[in-house]
C-alpha cells in the first residue's frame, strides 16, 4: 500500500455507524464494547483513528491517554479490514497513534491482546512493544489472568516511546 493512498484521520461521530457494521466481518464474530461509541469517539477524539484507503475505511484505532498514570497512553481495540491485512495500515495507525500521544506528552503506550493470537502477538512486537512479564503462561507466553475481571486472559504490551527532537 503505497502512503500516499492512505489518510488517517481522526474519527468523527458520524463515523460510528460504518465502525459498528464492520467488526463481525473483519474479526469473524460480533464485538461488543462500548469503546466504540459516540460518545467514547465525543471525549478522546484526538485518540481515536480512523484509515482511509482511496476514501474507504480501511482500518482504525481506539485509544485514550491514561488520566491515572500521566505518562501513559493505551490503545484499546485496533481493526484492520482483512482484505488489506499486511499492507501497513495497522503500522500506520499506530505510528500516528505513538507520534500523536508523544506529542501530548506521553511516554508508555500500553495494549493488550488475548493469548491465542500469534499474529497480534508478532505484530505487536516488531512494532517495539514488550510483553510483561506475568506468573502464569500460556503457550509459553506470559498471560494476565482474568485481566478484564469477567475471565478474559490477556498478554499485556509496553511500548516506551522515543523522545522527539526539537528542531
Amino acid at each position: 500500500m503505497r502512503d500516499d493512498f492512505l489518510n488517517i484521520r481522526h474519527i468523527e461521530p458520524d463515523d460510528c455507524n460504518a465502525i459498528f457494521e464492520v467488526p463481525s466481518d473483519w474479526w469473524g464474530s460480533n464485538y461488543s464494547s462500548d469503546m466504540i461509541s459516540k460518545w467514547y469517539i465525543h471525549h478522546f477524539r484526538d485518540t481515536c483513528l480512523l484509515a482511509e484507503e482511496n476514501g474507504k475505511m480501511a482500518g482504525f484505532l481506539i485509544g485514550f491517554l491514561s488520566q491515572s498514570e500521566p505518562n501513559e497512553s493505551y490503545i484499546r481495540i485496533v481493526m484492520v479490514d482483512p482484505a488489506i491485512r499486511g499492507k501497513g495500515v495497522g503500522r500506520a495507525l499506530y505510528e500516528e497513534f505513538f507520534k500523536r500521544v508523544g506529542m501530548l506528552g506521553r511516554s508508555v503506550v500500553r495494549c493488550v491482546t488475548a493469548p491465542g493470537k500469534k499474529d497480534s502477538i508478532a505484530f505487536h512486537t516488531r512494532m517495539g512493544f514488550i510483553i510483561e512479564p506475568q506468573e502464569q503462561e500460556y503457550e509459553g507466553v506470559p498471560v494476565f489472568i482474568n485481566y478484564d475481571g469477567r475471565g478474559g486472559n490477556r498478554v499485556l504490551f509496553k511500548k516506551v516511546l522515543q523522545k522527539m527532537e526539537n528542531h
